[in-house]
């Protein structure tokens, strides 16, 4: 098993074309290791096309097919065709779970933010057993992916001037994992000075999917991967096991993270971040659950979440009658294992079921009449509340920055559900990763959009949220001036002030954005009752009842 150093060099003789891919490639090194730098070259390189996305399997539309390949590697810097001062730095992280996505042209185009006159940059980062393999020692501490981030930050910073970008205006954004990757970086130290603002689409640190794994998994499913391929622990050394998986295809690790799903495609990602002990180059070694550092609170944010993120995961349960019926003949199971609660002890698995059934579905059976209270469930379990529990972190800490709060609620011509196996029949309201479509030209490059053309509002919408999002990364403030007739509100504790953007799931309503206040309060209340996603008791962390901590300066 081999993997990629980062391509990132200094900038020598590169033909920097009008939204052309700024890219390059090294020669292998070992995987499981943290990314290097490549040496300078001294020719001319003309970058002209896509590079190649890292070797991955998507689960979302439930694909069998790899793709993609170890060369990849890859950061992609976009600039205007003119540049008479220097611009703010946008530097996007993909979502698809750890597991599968890029930062190339076809999904994250530069053609709406350019309009703008800033530098846009997509990354690609490892994924899957190559990015996020632990074994929770020196043989292969982890989060790879997220260091491959960082080197790709550092050499930004180096050398974004070059490209008529200012290296102190840099904005990292992300959706998703991409969210979560924001929110990492601003918590760890490697990462502190090169960036400036924050933007966490759909997605934080805390959210249960890309939360640091739990006690004693990440070396688990590091061992389980190692019998799969021949490599079995001796149950002394990992460095013996990790040596022989270095010699296994990386086609054959990607084949096998699937024999890592216990019921559907759950846990929807297997190979989490880690808590990392302490050696040089650690990305973190605290839990961001209970630690959060001064150089985040110093970030300003700008986080939120769309009104349905949970048709993700239902919509093809309510498209797909076959799928529906193992989801209610496997509940107990698939609840616990699909939502993260399964590290708990099974009376107190049995208790948040039982919570659970009470709360949203009174108790009823699961039928079409409950659809968008099972929606609600995935989307309140996967997304709403990490990003609750995350602010609530942070507001905890007086030494912090600005804090900005949305709720995307738009009904366009296409839904991203299409994209999930839930069909384009029937609408299942604002979905995961609704918002992508008007920030980026992925309606025009993505095949999987089967509707219609966009309509005015959706036009409109991609106006809105380009705006909001540029001006954040120019002023640390979405709307120093008025966007639609609104000043978007900062907001610093509960109950939340937010925008929320969009017409409501009602083509009719034209207010596409309004002030709004306090945000699913009582769903919000009941995940932070359940304590579902804190650690089990027998995991020696923080009481999960004490006040969360914020560490001194670094």
């Amino acid at each position: 098993m081999h993997s990629i150093a980062f391509i990132i060099t200094k900038r020598q003789n590169l033909r920097n074309e009008s939204k052309a891919i700024i890219s390059a490639h090294d020669q292998y090194i070992y995987a499981n290791q943290a990314p290097q730098k490549k040496k300078a070259w001294d020719d001319e390189l003309k970058a002209y096309y896509d590079p190649p996305i890292c070797i991955q399997r998507d689960p979302f539309r439930r694909d069998y097919e790899i793709t993609g390949c170890e060369d990849c590697l890859y950061l992609n810097v976009y600039a205007p065709e003119v540049i008479r001062d220097p611009v703010p730095v946008m530097i996007f992280f993909h979502g698809g779970g750890l597991m599968c996505g890029s930062g190339i042209k076809p999904f994250y185009g530069p053609d709406s933010l350019l309009e703008h006159d800033v530098i846009y940059i997509g990354i690609n980062y490892r994924l899957g057993p190559l990015g996020f393999l632990s074994t929770g020692d020196d043989n292969c501490p982890g989060n790879f992916g997220l260091k491959d981030q960082v080197i790709a930050l550092k050499w930004i910073q180096e050398n974004i001037a070059s490209f008529g970008g200012n290296p102190n205006l840099v904005t990292i954004f992300g959706e998703s994992a991409g969210g979560g990757a924001v929110t990492y970086h601003m918590q760890s130290k490697l990462s502190k000075g090169l960036f400036h603002r924050g933007i966490a689409q759909s997605g934080t640190n805390l959210a249960p999917w890309g939360a640091v794994a739990h006690k004693g998994v990440a070396e688990e499913r590091a061992q389980e991967l190692g019998k799969m391929m021949g490599c079995t622990f001796d149950g002394q050394d990992y460095g013996k096991m990790i040596e022989c998986l270095r010699d296994v295809s990386a086609e054959d690790i990607t084949k096998a993270f699937y024999d890592f799903f216990k019921w559907d495609t759950d846990p929807m990602v297997p190979f989490p971040p880690v808590v990392e002990h302490e050696h040089e180059g650690a990305f973190i070694t605290e839990n961001p659950r209970f630690v959060m550092n001064p150089h985040g609170l110093n970030i300003p944010l700008m986080t939120g979440v769309t009104s349905e993120e949970g048709a993700l995961k239902t919509g093809a349960f309510i498209y797909n009658d076959d799928l529906r019926e193992e989801l209610l003949k496997n509940w107990e199971k698939a609840l616990s294992t699909s939502l993260y609660y399964d590290h708990h002890d099974s009376q107190k698995q049995e208790e948040i079921t039982k919570k659970i059934d009470e709360f949203y579905f009174n108790n009823q059976r699961l039928t079409s009449n409950n659809n968008q209270n099972l929606t609600n469930l995935w989307t309140d379990a996967w997304f709403f509340h990490a990003m609750v529990d995350y602010l609530k972190l942070r507001f905890s800490n007086e030494n912090r920055n600005k804090t900005y709060v949305y709720l995307f609620t738009h009904k366009g011509a296409s839904s991203f559900t299409e994209i999930f196996k839930a069909g384009s029949e029937n609408y299942y309201g604002t979905a995961h990763a609704e918002e992508l479509q008007y920030l980026f030209p992925i309606r025009k490059d993505l095949h999987y959009f089967f509707s219609s053309i966009p309509t005015e509002q959706d036009k409109r919408i991609s106006k809105i949220l380009t705006k909001l999002w540029v001006n954040f990364a120019y002023f640390g403030n979405p709307t120093p001036t008025e966007v639609e007739g609104q000043i978007w509100k900062e907001t610093s504790s509960f109950p939340l002030d937010y925008l929320r953007i969009g017409n409501e799931m009602d083509e009719n309503n034209d207010n596409l954005v309004s002030l709004e206040k306090d945000l699913y309060p009582e769903r919000a209340n009941f995940w932070t009752d359940l304590s579902a996603h804190y650690p089990a008791d027998d995991e020696n962390l923080l009481d999960p009842n004490s006040k969360a901590n914020v560490k001194g300066e670094l």
